[in-house]
């Protein structure tokens, strides 16, 4: 996402356009401050909130935005709960919602992250299995992006993913363009975001810029986002980062 270009060509018009497509209903949406709302920032949804939408879904097989909410919820058992048992539960519904909508930006990139997230997680480091499972996930992730690149959610999941990644997929100063972008096409709605999402973005830039070798950019980024909140559990992700920086180990 080319920001300057934007600037050029209509500033005004076309900022404001980017703003509405990183917030895309964000006032009237379920959960204030979030840029996807079918479960609660922060917190991988309980088994029990999972089995109510396996309910719905068996009741509305063919609604795709209940079956994407019930692989999303499957993901976040992952992500967020370390549920190894359900990775194939996601996959295998995220891509059901793909056959009821094609090419779904938001499906398409729980499905990459997926695929990033279980190759570092689940596979042996430097194996070729690993390296598949990220191949798979960029692919995936590269596709959303094209469909649509300024969709709030493609942008956060997709740049939470690529700073996953190896350096050999040249991906960190696409994601410090990306969240530089998104945070400047905001301005001070930004600090509306729910504690969550500010500070997992903040995270993700400051290791971008970590990993560029800018120390000082990271730092004052990992500081600005235990500013927002310093008890949750991404504020230990941070003191962490932090900690890297401090013995100079800031790369994966």
């Amino acid at each position: 996402m080319n920001i300057n270009f934007l600037k050029r060509k209509a500033p005004q018009l076309i900022f404001g356009a980017i703003v509405l497509a990183v917030l895309p209903g964000m006032a009237l949406a379920q959960r204030p401050g979030q840029l996807t709302t079918d479960y609660a920032a922060g917190d991988a949804p309980s088994v029990e909130e999972v089995a109510r939408v396996e309910a719905e879904v068996a009741a509305k097989p063919d609604d795709y935005e209940l079956v994407r909410k019930l692989g999303k919820g499957y993901f976040f058992r992952f992500f967020g709960a370390r549920d190894a048992a359900s990775v194939p539960k996601a996959q295998a519904t995220l891509e059901r919602a793909l056959t009821l909508k094609k090419d779904d930006a938001e499906t398409l990139a729980y499905l990459g992250a997926l695929h990033v997230f279980a190759a570092d997680r689940l596979e042996e480091k430097g194996s070729a299995k690993q390296k598949e499972g990220y191949d798979k996930g960029f692919e995936i992730l590269r596709h959303a992006e094209k469909v649509a690149p300024r969709l709030g959610s493609v942008i956060s999941i997709a740049s939470g993913s690529y700073i996953v990644l190896p350096d050999s997929y040249g991906m960190v100063p696409h994601v410090i363009e990306m969240i530089e972008g998104m945070r400047k096409a905001m301005g001070p709605v930004f600090k509306r975001f729910h504690h969550h999402g500010q500070q997992r973005l903040l995270m993700t830039l400051g290791q971008a810029y970590a990993r560029q070798g800018n120390a000082e950019k990271a730092k004052a980024l990992f500081d600005e986002a235990l500013a927002v909140n310093g008890t949750s559990r991404e504020a230990g992700l941070i003191k962490r980062e932090l900690a890297k920086l401090e013995t100079g180990n800031s790369n994966k």
